[in-house]
């Protein structure tokens, strides 16, 4: 709904009714809740620990930034273009607000090999659960907005986590996939956004009743999706942006009450949730709005093995392979005209794939041409025949489109900067030719 054929009334109608449903959230407390979100909302971000240690990232980060009570690898900033420094570029960080990155914090993190995050873009959930796990588990992150994928690929990228496919389908056509599969599901809900009102005030524009009830069905055939893909044994994560029962707590009774199976893994009594187990906070606990838990498949835990994608053979992509990676061995992918490399076999998701682990690259005419991707890659870390440390200055250099100069061999090379991938070049005549992807360029 758009503001500008908003009538005065309708606004006012909507915020009343939003403002009433705040006293039946928070009771006497909800007074000081109204007067917070007069307030800015809180921006977070957290370490990405699978690219280098905690004391390093920090070592890194050139903005101020706030620890919390709440997690010890997130942080609050009030960086205006977080975007454009040094950490972020690396892929050292993730811009999330806190109580979001909280949400994968209790896992169980042993007998995990396959996650699969049913409504994943922007990518968040995923990278904070890789983040806290082994670094061989596959995770299968899934959008039904094809933009949106694109973006999560590009994220996941930036991070360089490439044990990860990416798909686009509606979560029913994931599920018939699947079935029994996942050691964990995320479920981040589509839901009324009620804990962004501070962030996002345009929400009260479509605020309704109605609204939270179209959504409440859809989180309850979401929920259905999630439970069909969990293997037994399996964990399954809940969570939503919004304070509204119908989708948090009633929602969550309800999905118990139909199957007999599940159980709620006790996550201790937090924030304004009436339901024991689960989690909700708001900005009377200094974050924005989040409502979590996380629910246990009962069962003895047992391997299912998914049908593997067919592997590609290509001369001039196993050339630049072996010219260029130390690897003995390794799986090929041919997927929308690009080859796709993979240290384990990756299952066959039949269509709708966006990305199937590190895109290696593609041919044009008679060679091969790398892609940005490869030189991200996390697990490739240590596994590349040339590289380079840049300088200060050269990487500024590098991150604004400019050549480097060197008097390095003509190869292919790794580009690093205090320890961290940025991306590659190709080293010829004395200087190296940028290959940084003109859309992540910084202006001059």
């Amino acid at each position: 709904m758009n503001r500008e054929i908003l009538s005065a009334s309708d606004i006012r109608i909507m915020k009343e009714l939003f403002e009433e449903r705040v006293k039946e959230y928070f009771g006497e407390d909800s007074s000081g809740f109204l007067e917070l979100l007069k307030q800015p909302c809180t921006q977070g971000f957290f370490l990405n620990t699978r690219k280098m240690n905690r004391e390093k990232i920090l070592d890194l980060i050139d903005f101020p930034y706030r620890i919390n009570d709440y997690s010890s690898d997130s942080f609050y900033h009030d960086e205006e273009n977080i975007g454009k420094t040094r950490a972020y570029e690396l892929g050292l960080i993730y811009p999330q607000e806190i109580a979001a990155s909280l949400t994968t914090k209790h896992i169980e993190k042993e007998n995990v090999s396959v996650v699969v995050d049913l409504c994943a873009a922007p990518g968040g959930k995923s990278i904070n659960v890789l983040n806290r796990l082994p670094e061989d588990v596959l995770c299968i992150s899934n959008d039904m907005n094809h933009s949106r994928c694109l973006a999560m690929a590009q994220n996941l990228e930036r991070l360089g986590l490439d044990n990860t496919i990416v798909t686009n389908m509606k979560c029913d056509q994931l599920a018939q996939q699947l079935e029994e599969s996942a050691d964990i599901v995320i479920l981040d809900a589509p839901c009324s956004g009620e804990g962004m009102i501070r962030k996002y005030p345009e929400i009260l524009d479509s605020y309704s009743l109605e609204s939270i009830k179209k959504l409440s069905a859809l989180q309850k055939e979401l929920l259905e999706n999630a439970c069909r893909i969990l293997k037994k044994g399996g964990q399954l994560i809940y969570s939503t942006c919004t304070y509204a029962y119908e989708e948090d707590e009633n929602q969550i009774e309800d999905f118990l009450s139909r199957h007999a199976d599940m159980r709620m893994v006790p996550l201790g009594q937090k924030g304004s949730s009436r339901l024991e187990g689960t989690v909700k906070l708001s900005p009377l606990n200094g974050t924005e709005g989040q409502f979590y838990c996380i629910m246990k498949k009962d069962g003895k835990q047992e391997a299912k093995h998914l049908k593997e994608l067919k592997t590609a053979q290509n001369r001039l992509v196993e050339d630049f392979i072996r010219d260029n990676l130390i690897i003995d061995t390794y799986n090929l992918y041919l997927l929308h005209d690009q080859f796709y490399l993979s240290l384990k076999p990756m299952p066959d998701l039949k269509k709708n794939v966006i990305r199937y682990g590190v895109c290696l690259g593609e041919i044009k005419g008679k060679r091969f041409e790398p892609n940005h991707s490869l030189y991200r890659a996390n697990s490739l870390i240590g596994k590349y025949r040339y590289s380079y440390e840049l300088n200060d200055e050269e990487y500024d250099r590098f991150v604004s489109g400019q050549e480097i100069f060197s008097s390095l061999d003509s190869h292919y090379y790794l580009l690093t900067y205090k320890g961290a991938s940025i991306g590659f070049g190709k080293c010829s005549n004395g200087i190296i030719k940028n290959k940084y992807p003109k859309g992540l360029r910084r202006m001059l």
